[in-house]
């Protein structure tokens, strides 16, 4: 059954973070504290939103748009399953957000197969807006 994440669920959905981090890249390292305090942040700030499974969980972060204020953006921060319950998760975040944004923009990691990921979210009505690219500043 899918519902906004509480505070006791930080630690479970810390250990998810830690599967899905391993697949993101670059690979930035893996802290939970600085998850656990993301995810205390969104579930208790009025512009975020964290849903949760046993097995999955979605995150979004709700913004005023850099051109227009009036124009409310939720980016979604992550959406993980471990199940088959990833599509009614996204389903249930999307019910969510009515009402308080405008338009919701979703991440593809290039590490999970961006073709299909393009084709489920046109599927769903998103429509394709950016690709990212990072580059490391690291200094040497």
């Amino acid at each position: 059954m899918t519902r906004e994440a509480g505070l006791d669920d930080i630690p479970r959905l810390v250990e998810m973070g830690r599967k899905f981090a391993e697949l993101a890249t670059p690979h930035v390292g893996f802290d939970a504290g600085s998850v656990s305090n993301l995810l205390k942040g969104l579930i208790e700030s009025d512009d975020g939103l964290v849903l949760c499974t046993e097995t999955s969980m979605f995150g979004a972060v709700i913004y005023p748009h850099p051109f227009n204020n009036g124009h409310r953006v939720a980016q979604e921060l992550f959406w993980w399953s471990e199940g088959r319950e990833g599509f009614g998760l996204l389903k249930a975040a999307e019910k969510a957000l009515i009402g308080r944004c405008d338009s919701m923009v979703m991440i593809t990691l290039e590490t999970v197969n961006p073709d299909r990921m393009a084709s489920l979210y046109q599927k769903l009505g998103f429509a394709p807006m950016e690709r990212g690219f990072v580059k490391e500043m690291a200094w040497q």
